[in-house]
């Protein structure tokens, strides 16, 4: 049995133009250890996004790595500096499942495609996953460079205007945002 370790991150620009915030580009990231070993990283983004859907998109990527990797009972953590993210999957998603997606008040859930996404992969992990949060832009190495390619991604993709989703491929999750 193996541990997979998933240290994710996202970042993206938003723009205030007459009191109303614009999209812009954004990137993606995780860094793989396995049994403590750094073995895998991987980073992608696009021209137009918010940092959340980036966060969530460096989590359905670590998913997906593992899913395409690991053997039945391994294990798999993923670090995540978004408490907005851990609470979806940990705390929110599963009542808003029994509600149709939609939330108590009735109100759109944002980013539900991707969402929905990472709740299927979720259900093909089962109980080997666990969610860690860590604190953002501190002493936390792994964290740190983890942000330092969702960074770099974010510039690429807006340097470039091409979205890449996981394994360098486009992605349907991606690149299909307005402003």
């Amino acid at each position: 049995m193996d541990c997979y370790a998933y240290y994710t991150d996202g970042a993206a620009t938003m723009k205030n133009k007459n009191g109303k915030y614009l999209r812009e580009a954004g990137g993606w990231a995780f860094i793989l250890l396995k049994n403590g070993k750094e073995v895998s990283r991987q980073s992608g983004g696009c021209p137009l996004t918010t940092n959340n859907e980036m966060e969530l998109y460096a989590i359905y990527a670590s998913m997906r790595d593992f899913l395409d990797n690991s053997n039945y009972g391994d294990l798999v953590e993923i670090y995540s500096d978004s408490s907005y993210c851990i609470d979806i999957f940990t705390k929110w998603a599963v009542n808003w499942q029994k509600k149709g997606w939609t939330k108590s008040d009735n109100k759109p859930i944002k980013n539900l495609e991707i969402i929905k996404e990472i709740w299927d992969l979720m259900a093909d992990i089962g109980s080997n996953l666990t969610f860690k949060k860590v604190k953002g832009h501190s002493n936390n190495k792994l964290n740190n460079m983890v942000d330092k390619l969702a960074v770099g991604a974010k510039k690429i993709a807006k340097n470039t205007g091409k979205t890449i989703g996981y394994n360098q491929k486009p992605d349907k999750l991606l690149g299909n945002k307005q402003n």
